[in-house]
């Protein structure tokens, strides 16, 4: 079950959101390239991630997380 929003805490902490109101609660621990979502269902590995700052122009900037090719895109500026 593929989430549809990801929000990171300071202290480690990962909330997965889905489109059907269930969000899981857990904790996201990085070792170099990969990450590993731990929360109730189970670990959620991902080989690989990635966040890339990028500039649309005219004052918006986004951020996108992207984990083992799956984008998650959140807007930093502008608007």
């Amino acid at each position: 079950m593929r989430f549809d929003k990801i929000r990171f805490s300071e202290d480690g902490g990962v909330s997965l959101l889905y489109n059907n109101g269930l969000v899981l609660d857990g904790t996201a621990v990085v070792e170099g390239t990969s990450m590993t979502l731990y929360v109730s269902i189970g670990p959620i590995p991902y080989d690989y991630w990635s966040i890339e700052e990028f500039d649309a122009g005219y004052g918006y900037v986004f951020e996108n997380l992207k984990l083992d090719g799956i984008s998650y895109v959140r807007q930093i500026a502008g608007g």
